[in-house]
């Protein structure tokens, strides 16, 4: 039965409105019909009413919530915008009081001694400006004299160790290991890598590794591993005492049905594991990392790099097992996690993290902006190589929240410019490890950067940014002391007494990369091939002299 609210036709006052008719007698013994009143259901019209209420607190949240945002993104543009108004007024500022000033004309020599001190101005301009001057009223042979400069080749290489002689002729000679019973950790670590690089990890040498109880297992390369070596390799091992767990280019092994199985057979996991690197484990999902991340309650660092497999939940997963407590996390050539809502909360969840890698993502540089922005000063490692769409805002909002950095990797990012190196260079006054790799500063720029952050830097890689030369030649004989790795392949407009100049002053330089240097002579080359630095990349040079000497990447103190 339907109410008269459905049916129009059906009025309950019908019979009102019909003339007044003589009552037959006959009909009035006949039974009358029942009048059709409205009916009204209290229950469905209450949980209408629920709905209803519901519908619109969901609206006041979601308007809320915009308006947050909004407002968030309106004090952050304020706040670019004035110090954009605050940089535009103190230039301005000053090239007015040098065109307007009521004193006669200087000559240069009382220009160099008389410097008008503009407030404001960042270390990173004065630094520019001086070397401008020093450009204009110096030249080239008065700065890097050719005869005063001489390489320090009296001191020869020392002899290797018995400790690494040993350890070479065991990984020469792997397949007939028949234990490493009682070798401390770090030693099969290093036999380990020296495996890896011949290629000859296989089970056996795996098992190796695992047995007596160790605290690390670390492999570069497993790329001979299939699943049901690791599943049993990881289950007769002692996961108990193991902490760090290293299986780099484990694609083929690393499986979701292999970790299943794993837990069938140990379904404790690994309940002491700190620390975590698949780099390569292109067959990894984010099922599996499930799977891990719940058996390994006290993981704190997580290198996942080129996993091609996993998605954006698996940043969501890592935000919900250690939301508070991961330290390290590289997802860098991940290409199935795109940017999104998801991505972003999720990242922004991470409280305690000091070294992130999103390497190679594409369309990230808002994700970073805002991560920065909320999480920046916790920050010690970042890495944004090719990261398309990262600019100069971004390394903007890197300089202003992130303070504490130490190491940092901008390589191959076409669109940044010296106002970055400005920003950077005021900012982050801790860096250690920098990488400019492929990148168009100018040699003014990529100088005032050095002579203020110089004298910290242990690692800088100028590869193939072309426009480095004298000045940035000079800097870094003059304030980079420390430096220990320097990369300046393809910089072909340095000579070769400036490189001179600086092996001269960098008396701790350990080694050194020239890849596409043809402005050298042969007399030079011998003189290199006698010093104590390593030089990889020249001609007569082996690629594989020194592997020992690669250069730390910048998440290289987590994994």
């Amino acid at each position: 039965m339907t109410s008269s609210r459905e049916d129009p036709e059906i009025l309950p006052d019908a019979a009102e409105d019909e003339p007044n008719l003589p009552v037959n007698p006959d009909s009035a013994n006949q039974q009358q019909p029942p009048t059709l009143l409205p009916l009204f259901d209290c229950v469905a019209l209450d949980k209408l009413c629920h709905v209803a209420e519901m519908l619109q607190d969901r609206e006041r949240q979601r308007i809320r919530e915009e308006a947050e945002i909004a407002e968030k993104r309106r004090r952050w543009a304020e706040e670019r915008a004035e110090a954009h108004r605050q940089y535009v007024f103190e230039v301005a500022k000053a090239y007015a009081l040098e065109l307007h000033s009521d004193q006669a004309p200087k000559s240069k020599d009382d220009d160099e001694e008389e410097e008008e001190v503009v407030k404001g101005k960042s270390r990173f301009d004065d630094a520019k400006k001086a070397i401008k001057k020093r450009r204009r009223y110096s030249s080239r042979s008065s700065d890097a004299p050719c005869g005063g400069i001489e390489l320090s080749m009296t001191r020869h290489r020392t002899a290797p160790t018995l400790t690494e002689l040993c350890m070479r002729v065991l990984a020469e000679n792997s397949e007939a290991i028949e234990s490493l019973h009682l070798v401390p950790d770090h030693l099969k670590k290093k036999i380990s890598s020296l495996v890896s690089d011949s290629s000859k990890v296989d089970k056996a040498f795996m098992q190796l590794l695992v047995d007596d109880s160790p605290c690390e297992v670390s492999v570069k390369n497993c790329v001979d591993l299939e699943e049901s070596d690791l599943t049993q390799i990881l289950s007769e091992c002692d996961r108990v005492s193991l902490q760090v767990l290293n299986l780099d280019l484990c694609g083929r092994a690393m499986t979701e049905n292999a970790i299943t199985e794993l837990l069938k057979r140990s379904p404790n996991g690994f309940p002491s594991l700190t620390r975590l690197s698949l780099q390569g484990a292109f067959c990894l999902t984010d099922n599996a990392l499930a799977l891990i991340s719940r058996s390994a309650p006290l993981l704190r660092v997580v290198n996942l790099c080129d996993c091609s497999l996993l998605t954006f939940q698996a940043v969501k997963i890592l935000a919900d097992y250690f939301g508070s407590t991961l330290r390290g996390l590289n997802i860098g050539g991940c290409q199935g996690i795109k940017p999104c809502d998801v991505f972003r909360t999720s990242l922004s969840r991470f409280e305690k993290l000091s070294s992130l890698s999103v390497a190679g993502l594409e369309g990230i540089h808002d994700v970073v902006v805002e991560f920065c922005t909320s999480r920046g000063s916790s920050l010690t490692d970042l890495s944004l190589a090719s990261c398309v769409g990262v600019n100069d805002g971004t390394l903007w909002t890197v300089g202003r929240y992130c303070p504490n950095l130490e190491a940092l990797d901008i390589s191959e990012l076409d669109s940044l410019t010296d106002a970055s190196l400005k920003e950077i260079t005021d900012g982050c006054r801790s860096l250690r490890s920098v990488k400019f790799t492929r990148n168009r500063f100018s040699d003014e720029g990529v100088a005032a950067f050095l002579e203020v952050c110089g004298g910290s830097i242990n690692n800088l890689s100028l590869n193939n940014v072309r426009n480095v030369g004298q000045e940035t030649a000079i800097s870094l004989a003059k304030y980079c002391k420390r430096l220990h790795y320097l990369d300046l392949s393809w910089c072909r407009k340095l000579t070769e007494e400036e490189l001179r100049q600086i092996m001269s002053c960098c008396s701790l330089l350990r080694s050194l990369k020239l890849f596409g240097w043809t402005q050298v002579t042969e007399d030079f080359l011998e003189d290199l091939s006698r010093s104590e630095v390593s030089i990889v990349g020249l001609k007569m040079t082996s690629l594989f002299a020194h592997p020992d000497d690669s250069y730390p990447s910048v998440d290289a103190k987590c994994f």
